[in-house]
């Protein structure tokens, strides 16, 4: 037998040693990009994965051309695995990564600008300031102060800033209410590194309240406290916790996260939510320093009563889906009301509930904040 007749060995034996090599690769790789959140290491083992799957459909083709006595039944089973284990490795390195980048995307968002001045906004009175949270961060926002004695502090929704709630400051100034719309913790201007979904917003929540019992006028019996989905739950927990606040609306709230993991992966990630749900809460966690499980409004606005509670959600919401606010106003004592506007999604409450919805919410803080 001539030298180009022998079959070439070297070839076929160091296909499954590279499989073998690439599957190690990629599940170092993995490490490494979840560890370094890089997105170099999800490539490392993406291509390390499709390596070890290509070494083995070379080394199939050769084996065409030589002797099954060359390499057994079970070394190819072997291979394939190892080909298999690799792609598996790879799919679970892209999953861990995108998980974990929405993940930090959640606990620390993008800031808004803010693009508007008080000035620029037709609220009379209408200035910028800034005060302390409860633990020591500096907020800023705007006030315009009371003319009837009453004041409402406003929260705005996730990702957000103080900008989101000028349409209901608007609506409650013209009627002579204070208005204090300011941004959240690790929001527009405001210090702060990580955002909780209400657990450390509730500190300052309590700053605001601290700041609006200082200015002249405001009657310390008459706070109300309103807030829009993330700002909507903390609205719920701070008023739990905070006596001085008289009132509470809450728009678009949730009951929990955890009640809430599926659609909110879906909404604001732009995952499904299997399997990254889970994925994402526990890396935000991490990320966040905190136990964002013990996000519960639905446990807190049971100990709200005897002060009044006013619910709204939109029936179209695909964020925080309306169920929410059922669930939280069967936990609810009274005082309670709930306002589902019909054609309403997740934002834009006031427009699109028109008149009925000034109704409904001014309607709500005139009787239970202004004096009889």
């Amino acid at each position: 037998m001539g030298r180009a007749d022998m079959p070439d060995k070297r070839v076929t034996v160091s296909s499954p040693l590279l499989a073998f090599i690439f599957v190690i690769i990629a599940g170092v790789s993995v490490w490494l990009a979840v560890r370094l959140n890089s997105s170099v290491w999800v490539w490392a083992s993406i291509v390390s994965g499709v390596a070890a799957a290509v070494s083995v459909v070379i080394a199939l083709r050769q084996r065409q051309a030589q002797s099954a006595a060359v390499f057994s039944r079970a070394a190819w089973v072997r291979l394939v695995a190892f080909a298999v284990m690799g792609i598996v490795l790879a799919a679970a390195a892209t999953g861990l990564w995108l998980a974990h980048g929405r993940a930090y995307a959640l606990v620390h968002p993008g800031r808004g600008a803010i693009v508007h001045t008080p000035e620029s906004l037709g609220i009379a009175g209408l200035e910028a300031v800034s005060f302390l949270s409860s633990d020591g961060l500096t907020l800023y926002g705007w006030y315009a102060p009371t003319r009837n004695g009453a004041t409402v502090i406003l929260l705005h929704g996730h990702a957000g800033t103080r900008q989101g709630a000028v349409a209901d400051a608007r609506l409650l100034a013209e009627r002579g209410y204070g208005v204090l719309l300011f941004d959240l913790r690790n929001s527009g201007e405001s210090d702060g590194t990580v955002t909780t979904f209400g657990l450390m917003e509730v500190n300052d929540v309590r700053g605001a309240v601290d700041f609006v019992l200082a200015q002249p006028g405001v009657d310390a019996d008459r706070i109300g406290l309103m807030g829009h989905s993330m700002g909507g739950a903390t609205a719920i927990m701070a008023t739990a916790r905070i006596p001085e606040i008289k009132a509470v609306v809450a728009q678009s709230a949730y009951t929990s996260i955890e009640d809430n993991i599926g659609n909110g992966v879906e909404s604001l990630t732009r995952l499904p939510s299997f399997p990254f749900a889970p994925l994402v809460v526990f890396f935000g966690q991490q990320q966040a320093g905190v136990d964002i499980t013990q996000v519960r409004p639905v446990d807190d606005i049971v100990t709200i009563s005897p002060r009044p509670v006013l619910l709204v959600h939109g029936a179209l919401d695909k964020t925080i889906p309306v169920a929410n606010s059922y669930a939280l106003f069967d936990a609810a004592n009274e005082p309670k009301e709930l306002y589902v506007i019909e054609n309403a999604g997740h934002g834009m409450l006031p427009q699109t509930g028109g008149e009925e919805y000034v109704r409904r919410v001014v309607g709500f803080f005139d009787e239970y904040l202004m004096e009889p």
